[in-house]
């Protein structure tokens, strides 16, 4: 029996967690302002609020961190001033206290204000390495205006910008072009650019509408999209001018895949008898994908008892419930393929 025991644990706090954030809005980011009619556009007071939702989850989850966050709160500033706290209830914003999303039902950008930033911050304690995470994320906004006569392009995704597991299957980037305050479609044509650096563009085939489908694989782990409109009618006085949006970044947070192999007969042969079939089920957010192996692929390899890579192995795939034998996600193992010991390893793309 021991007299004592001891350990000593090590974490590396980089490789222990990494947050992903963001803010996404539900309207521009520019608002147009007719400095003859007084409007903006859009205005925060009209039908349509500006919704502010914070973003927070661990890279390699798709499940939002936020519910379980403390000490939520947003801070505005004007353009070279001091943050202010964000009282919810009060000054026409709203909280809510679970998702921490801020509704803002008043006009900010009004008299001499220009730009307005609005952060969030918050604490996140993980539940494995016991430490509290600061967050602090933001966003600006800003009103741009010059008479009836300003011509602006702009984009913007008014149903988010993160995909999740292939979910959604679609999001929307919408391209606008705005005369004064009013938006501007009569012959216009559209074409829908994506960069995955910022800097570098490439057009869109087919995609020539002011709305762009975005699906999750168009996206991998990051993708920005802007839209260049050119105004193709005679009538106008920026005729066959293009104008250009602001990109809009689109996120993929999904999770990572992650492989187990089970043997229907155990991992043990005995007296030269048995077989077995080994079956690479494949897991993503908890829930298995792919269950029948239709549309992944799966590549075996294996090694005998001192390690080595057996060159000519060759697995054959089976049928097993509704799994398909074509595409080798199960293989049927015999006691004649194991001399001693043998280890079989499956990779997934």
């Amino acid at each position: 029996m021991a007299k004592t025991s001891a350990s000593f644990t090590l974490m590396d706090y980089t490789d222990g967690i990494s947050l992903i954030t963001g803010i996404d809005s539900n309207l521009p980011l520019t608002s147009l302002y007719d400095t003859a009619n007084q409007k903006l556009n859009p205005s925060w007071a009209g039908e349509t609020s500006l919704i502010l939702t914070p973003k927070v989850m661990k890279a390699g989850s798709s499940t939002s961190l936020l519910e379980t966050m403390t000490n939520k709160a947003w801070q505005r500033r004007i353009s070279g001033g001091s943050w202010v706290n964000v009282v919810s209830g009060e000054n026409g914003e709203t909280m809510n206290a679970n998702t921490g999303a801020l509704t803002v039902a008043t006009d900010k950008l009004v008299s001499d204000v220009w730009q307005i930033d609005y952060k969030f911050t918050g604490s996140y304690l993980d539940p494995v390495l016991k430490l509290s995470f600061p967050v602090e994320v933001s966003i600006t906004f800003s009103r741009v205006a010059n008479g009836t006569s300003f011509v602006v392009a702009r984009a913007y995704a008014p149903g988010g910008s993160q995909f999740k597991n292939n979910q959604p299957t679609s999001l929307s980037a919408v391209a606008e072009l705005i005369r004064g305050t009013a938006k501007d479609s009569t012959d216009l044509t559209y074409t829908w650019e994506k960069s995955t650096n910022g800097t570098t563009w490439t057009a869109l085939s087919g995609k020539t509408t002011a709305t762009l489908a975005i699906t999750p694989d168009m996206v991998e782990s990051f993708a920005v999209f802007r839209c260049k409109i050119k105004d193709t009618d005679s009538a106008s006085d920026t005729h066959d001018q293009t104008f250009t949006t602001e990109g809009v970044s689109f996120y993929d947070v999904s999770d990572p895949y992650q492989a187990v192999i089970e043997s229907t007969a155990g991992n043990f042969f005995k007296n030269d008898t048995g077989s077995t079939i080994l079956i690479c089920r494949v897991y993503q957010n908890g829930t298995e994908i792919d269950t029948k192996g239709s549309t992944l692929t799966y590549t075996w390899t294996k090694t005998d008892k001192d390690g080595n890579a057996v060159d000519a192995f060759s697995p054959t795939g089976v049928e097993k419930d509704d799994i398909v034998a074509t595409n080798k996600k199960a293989i049927s193992v015999s006691h004649s393929d194991v001399d001693v010991k043998a280890t079989y390893f499956c990779s997934v793309n």
